[in-house]
């Protein structure tokens, strides 16, 4: 059998149940074609198993196979391949004066390294990209395919300020070519990293004013505030966001939304939480986040865990037979959340449950955020506050089993001499731990652990890598 495609997509699970187990697709296996055709990434594969019938053909420890599927049109096939792209990610062109991986020490998790601007990942997992690296065959397949919503970083609309955020000379050409997305039917969710001095103040009021033009294409934008960290030598100079900064722009945002609510039906901008939390400005209530459409940048997860923990306050106690300490590990801009919730936490339980802020001595004490955190600054903030046996930490930090300093849960076990438990960064999460703790989770466990601590954050993690 002649393979039609050079190099493929390589299995890593398969569902159980699924068509594609009962067809006898293994992990390890590499789909190379379906029904004769190639493809390059997730965007193509998915078209291409839309038919009824498909014929796949696979690499399987050196010999080739097809394989015939039989199914309802549009009905999955059950299988996770180990990228969403298969020829390589695209690299980014820009040099952005705020990007983080330009901020970054050796010996990280490998993956952030990548520095891509693909604007198949915008589409697959929801990454921003600038628009910048794209070729006339980019748009054009977006377009012919109406692939829909794409994620633009925008920073800026005024050409030469943009030009200076990202350093590319092609940065200028933003608008033009969103109009042409939207005069295509390409929908948008758009983005602002704000850099004190670049492009805040008069700048973003601008911005804002020129994204609204494209409403309804644009249907909603991000505004989150740079993160600095101390691996900044040689690199351009930012001012960091500070408490009476980031208040100024949250009341200049919420002015915002306001007029917009009036304007457009839709409060349209959405401030990061950070914004909030960092300018002492109170969280807007769930209605204010209307449908939730910046989660994935970390917005509006603040009101989500206050919501949840309205919901925890609700429940009643039902204490243990053997109280133990217990302490909940944030970062210090979620802290005084996360307070309240270990008091309702001691509450339900009679466990003694303490919030821990753990300062981020790795990346610089201005990263403030619970999901930029190293296993290694929780490892001395957890042994500074004394004996402990149980851990547990959010899955949003880890990517597989890693910490963003490529760190192991079960090496930060080993090292902490105390069983470490996975728990989603949730007040809810949290309860179900505590109460109905005989419900399993991912764990690993050391047998001379005496105490327990929690790791939890506020939801708003690292952007997404790359």
């Amino acid at each position: 059998m002649e393979d039609t495609h050079i190099g493929g997509a390589a299995v890593v699970s398969v569902a159980s149940g699924s068509l594609a187990e009962t067809a006898g697709i293994q992990p390890g296996d590499v789909v190379s074609s379906v029904n004769g055709q190639g493809f390059n990434d997730l965007i193509e594969y998915r078209f291409l198993v839309a038919d009824a019938v498909l014929d796949l053909d696979l690499a399987r420890a050196g010999a080739r196979l097809r394989v015939r599927i039989e199914k309802d049109e549009d009905e999955g096939l059950g299988i996770t391949f180990a990228d969403p792209v298969f020829d390589g990610i695209r690299k980014c062109r820009n040099s952005c004066v705020f990007c983080f991986i330009h901020q970054m020490p050796r010996g990280m998790r490998e993956t952030l390294y990548v520095e891509d601007d693909d604007f198949r990942l915008s589409i697959t997992h929801g990454s921003y990209v600038t628009l910048t690296n794209m070729s006339e065959a980019d748009f054009q397949r977006i377009l012919s395919l109406h692939l829909s919503p794409l994620h633009v970083s925008v920073h800026a609309t005024d050409a030469a300020v943009r030009i200076r955020v990202l350093r590319n000379k092609r940065a200028g050409q933003i608008l033009p070519l969103m109009r042409r997305l939207a005069d295509g039917g390409i929908e948008m969710h758009c983005q602002i990293v704000l850099c004190p001095g670049y492009n805040d103040g008069a700048v973003l009021d601008r911005t804002l004013a020129d994204l609204a033009e494209y409403w309804p294409s644009v249907l909603s934008v991000a505004v989150v505030p740079v993160g600095l960290t101390r691996f900044r030598e040689r690199l351009t100079p930012i001012r960091a966001v500070d408490g009476a900064f980031a208040r100024e722009t949250a009341l200049q945002i919420e002015a915002w939304r306001a007029r917009f609510r009036e304007r457009l039906g839709t409060r349209f901008v959405f401030p990061a939480d950070e914004l909030y939390l960092a300018g002492g400005v109170e969280i807007p209530p769930r209605a204010a986040y209307e449908d939730f459409p910046q989660t994935e940048d970390g917005i509006g997860l603040a009101r989500l865990f206050l919501d949840e923990l309205e919901r925890v306050r609700r429940r009643k106690p039902r204490p243990v037979r053997r109280p133990k300490r217990l302490l909940l590990v944030t970062g210090s801009l979620a802290h005084p959340m996360v307070a309240a919730l270990a008091d309702e936490a001691s509450r339900l339980t009679g466990h003694r449950v303490e919030a821990l802020a753990v300062p981020n001595r790795f990346f610089g004490e201005s990263i403030t955020v619970a999901g930029l955190l190293t296993a290694r600054d929780i490892i001395q903030a957890v042994r500074a506050a004394g004996a402990c046996a149980r851990v547990y930490v959010p899955s949003v930090l880890l990517k597989g089993d890693r910490f963003l300093d490529d760190e192991t849960v079960s090496g930060m076990a080993a090292i902490l001499g105390a069983e470490v438990r996975l728990v989603a960064p949730s007040p809810l999460a949290l309860a179900r731990e505590l109460l109905d703790g005989r419900r399993r989770r991912p764990r690993t466990r050391c047998p001379e652990s005496r105490g327990e601590a929690l790791y939890i954050g506020e939801a708003a993690a690292a952007r997404p890598e790359g």
